[in-house]
């Protein structure tokens, strides 16, 4: 094999860095990352899809739609999957440009009831809290709503 190094431009590279960096892109890596997440527990559990249809209480086809990442998948569903395989769904904001990672603390075997998030500090600006005082209570939620 011959590897070449190249010290100029590669618009193709350049073409690719900014679609994964796109919002969109991102969305798909976190879902399909997720997907993978499930599919690694259903493995280890020993359990097929049919199976994970029956314990969601769905039809095998809407399994079928969230494994291969073409459906929307909700918090809602993200958990009813997780509690399926005997899982948590775990999440989390991190600061943009920070990297993450989960430590698990067992205490006992089979424990895990301490998570550690542990990402480099970066300075954050606090959040200005709205003026209350300022507000007007609504007098019809419905109206003010709309």
């Amino acid at each position: 094999m011959n590897i070449r190094i190249i010290k100029e431009r590669d618009p193709l590279a350049e073409a690719f860095a900014e679609s994964i960096a796109s919002i969109e892109s991102q969305v798909e890596i976190r879902k399909l990352s997720i997907v993978e997440e499930l599919l690694q527990f259903m493995k280890r559990e020993g359990i097929k899809r049919s199976e994970l249809a029956r314990r969601m209480d769905v039809p095998p086809s809407r399994i079928t739609k969230m494994l291969s990442g073409e459906s929307n998948l909700t918090i809602d569903t993200l958990v009813r999957a997780g509690h399926a395989v005997g899982a948590e769904l775990v999440q989390t904001f991190i600061p943009t440009g920070s990297k993450g990672h989960w430590a698990v603390a067992r205490t006992t075997p089979g424990d895990s009831s301490c998570i550690e998030l542990d990402f480099p500090t970066k300075r954050i600006k606090p959040a200005l809290a709205p003026n209350l005082e300022d507000q007007k209570p609504a007098e019809r939620d419905a109206e003010d709503a709309a």
